[in-house]
């Protein structure tokens, strides 16, 4: 009976915290944390631990941490390894094993989700800032298997040819245009060309006589903005998403690939859709549809649509 009006208590008490740090501060609700960990013996991330599933539970966690006084936790982005983070956790919060055990067996599953989105954000940043090479012969081979995906009854005549504008860049040599995205600009629009049958129907749309736009260079600002909101933490509910409820334990960066192929499909019709009067409409655009996305990936089920 106790112990049951403890718990109350300290949910009644979490609830409260929630709305007293978005009106008063932070500094109030960890004065609530405080009285909630007097009361229960536990501290907040254990009792999130256990009262929540799913993504709803990640993003708790995630808040949890970003708000700890501990420097070690606040850099939680930079942990891969899911139990170097469960033990820097454990260590800092001295979490007793015979006090719960139930969290201890727990903490590995739990964090999982977390390190993997870690580990595909490291890889996509080192991806964009590796900066396309001319002479770097895997460039070069990604390069010409992305053209011959797209225009495969097109050969190119040299290396350097207007024909590359066809597909959508905005000159004659496309490794100008990797620039700000590195190769996973390049990476990117490859693995559409190769795996995605709305790759051809993608380029024939960019063709279109009044609403045209250029494919590869779209599909390069379009990475842009799924790294800066992966980045900034909007894509993560994607991919919490897609770890909690989507049956994927794992991430490679072939999800990113996915997310990026999805973004850019929905972004050509949002472009279409809205008629705009001229190119140079592009960029308000885009950035409305920066905002549909922003609100679709901080709704409550945040999967992207897969594409085919």
């Amino acid at each position: 009976m106790l112990t049951r009006l403890v718990g109350l208590i300290v949910f009644l008490l979490d609830t409260i915290r929630q709305h007293v740090a978005s009106i008063c501060g932070e500094k109030f609700g960890k004065g609530i944390d405080w009285l909630s960990f007097k009361i229960s013996g536990t501290h907040k991330i254990q009792r999130i631990s256990s009262s929540y599933k799913g993504i709803e539970k990640m993003k708790r966690l995630e808040r949890c941490l970003r708000n700890s006084r501990h420097q070690q936790l606040k850099e939680y982005k930079n942990y891969e390894d899911v139990k170097t983070l469960s033990e820097a956790i454990v260590k800092i919060k001295d979490i007793s094993p015979s006090k719960d055990p139930e969290f201890i067996a727990r903490i590995n599953t739990t964090f999982h989700p977390m390190c993997e989105i870690n580990k595909l954000t490291s890889e996509a940043v080192k991806l964009k800032r590796t900066k396309y090479d001319v002479e770097s012969e895997e460039h070069e081979m990604v390069l010409l298997s992305l053209w011959n995906c797209l225009m495969p009854e097109t050969s190119l005549d040299t290396r350097v040819s207007e024909l590359w504008e066809d597909i959508g860049f905005q000159g004659t040599d496309p490794a100008t245009d990797f620039r700000g995205m590195g190769i996973l600009g390049l990476h990117n629009l490859h693995y559409l060309a190769k795996h995605k049958k709305s790759a051809a129907k993608l380029l024939a749309a960019s063709n279109h006589p009044q609403y045209g736009f250029s494919l590869a260079i779209t599909s390069i600002n379009l990475t842009a903005m799924l790294m800066e909101m992966l980045e900034t933490g909007l894509l993560r509910n994607h991919f919490y998403y897609k770890c909690c409820h989507g049956g994927s334990r794992t991430l490679a960066l072939r999800d990113l690939h996915e997310a990026h192929c999805s973004i850019l499909c929905d972004f050509v019709k949002f472009y279409q859709d809205r008629r705009p009067a001229t190119i140079m409409e592009f960029n308000i655009h885009k950035a409305a549809y920066g905002e549909v996305l922003k609100e679709k990936l901080s709704s409550g089920q945040p999967l992207l649509d897969p594409v085919e």
